[in-house]
């Protein structure tokens, strides 16, 4: 299937880019990502507090999963919990599988709470 690019489908004239938007592939994940560390720095009133909420989040599950005895206990369920990101519709960032806005699915959300538990309980903070 061939990208298809925001200006394109809605057949507009003004280039996003002039206009400082971005002109994203609408239905294809596009392989970006973003810098958490540029939202410390942001000066955009929607993000204020941004890095700080993304922090205290991880922070909570971090928490979570040091104070679990094992990885079958209600702490660590919670943290697997927590641990969900579903995709958001129209914003096509990253690489799925189906192509558009999966987020992360049950098997990399397991694998990553893994991985971090052990982390964790291997002493790192």
């Amino acid at each position: 299937m061939e990208d298809i690019f925001i200006t394109e489908f809605f057949e507009l004239d003004t280039e996003l880019e002039e206009l400082g938007v971005f002109d994203s592939i609408i239905n294809h994940d596009s392989p970006f990502f973003i810098n958490l560390l540029r939202l410390k720095v942001n000066n955009t009133s929607e993000f204020q507090g941004s890095y700080e909420r993304i922090n205290n989040f991880y922070r909570q599950i971090m928490i979570l999963l040091e104070s679990s005895k094992s990885k079958d206990d209600k702490l660590y369920r919670r943290a697997l919990q927590l641990f969900h990101f579903s995709g958001v519709s129209g914003i096509n960032l990253g690489v799925s599988e189906t192509g558009i806005d999966a987020g992360f699915g049950p098997v990399l959300s397991k694998q990553v709470i893994s991985d971090a538990y052990d982390i964790v309980k291997s002493g790192s903070k």
